[in-house]
């Protein structure tokens, strides 16, 4: 591997530092966090100034991102087209476990599915771009409650019960139920579901999924990745399954400009 520019590693340490602690930081702290002397950070910091990268404030003499960091960070979210970097990780994902992986999104109405990778392994229904998911039964539907906007998905939940022909006690226990699961996927990042849920109401027992979220730049839900995947003998461990999709969607969320550990709270 070909050796870079030692000063501009360094350089962009303090960079990291000052973006990642989200307020402005003094010299003693940004050279603290960086593993510098304060004589040495305080050099850095006068050339990212100069660059704009960094800017001090006049009245507290703290430091943080200047305006060309600003304009940098929504030029790169400009270009990127979160729909071509998930369908990148879909691919590798399917890859790597031979499973069928789709991508939902709300839109307004309800929970559908806007990208497909297809898997090896046999499937006993076809999930087709444009179909809708079950936000009771399946795992994105279940991501989306823990995750997406509740004064639009919950409404539309009420709506999916009430059409399930469900009485009122039944809907309130089944919303209490789901109230308790969303504060599980939370704390989780997965959804999991077995058997599977083909729409609403309609089961397929013999397979299980497993769904995460992707949040934006703005830490708004943006899609729920879902592997769906046969229960037989043989097949991967389901905590192995889950790892490898929470990382796949982390590694979207990641290039969407999202910071994935500010989205779990």
């Amino acid at each position: 591997m070909a050796r870079g520019i030692q000063s501009i590693v360094l350089g962009f340490r303090l960079l990291q530092v000052i973006a990642e602690a989200g307020v402005p930081l003094s010299l003693k702290a940004i050279a603290a966090l960086s593993g510098m002397s304060p004589s040495k950070a305080r050099m850095y910091l006068i050339s990212h100034i100069e660059t704009g990268m960094v800017a001090q404030s006049a009245e507290s003499a703290l430091y943080s991102l200047g305006p060309y960091a600003l304009r940098l960070g929504t030029r790169a979210l400009q270009r990127i087209r979160p729909v071509t970097v998930a369908t990148e990780a879909m691919n590798a994902l399917q890859q790597d476990t031979r499973a069928l992986v789709v991508l939902g999104a709300w839109n307004d109405q309800c929970l559908t599915i806007v990208s497909r990778s297809e898997g090896s392994l046999p499937q006993p229904l076809q999930f087709h771009v444009g179909d809708s998911a079950s936000l009771a039964s399946s795992a994105a539907g279940h991501i989306f409650l823990a995750f997406g906007p509740r004064e639009q998905i919950w409404p539309r939940l009420r709506a999916e019960l009430d059409a399930l022909g469900l009485t009122k006690t039944e809907q309130k226990k089944r919303l209490q139920s789901l109230e308790k699961l969303a504060v599980k996927v939370r704390e989780r990042r997965i959804a999991e579901t077995d058997p599977i849920s083909y729409g609403a109401g309609v089961t397929v027992s013999g397979y299980a999924s497993i769904a995460a979220p992707v949040f934006d730049g703005a830490q708004h839900l943006r899609y729920a990745m879902t592997l769906i995947f046969p229960t037989t003998p043989g097949t991967r461990r389901r905590s192995e399954l889950g790892r490898l999709t929470l990382e796949a969607a982390d590694r979207i969320s990641h290039f969407a400009g999202a910071d994935v550990h500010a989205s779990t709270g």
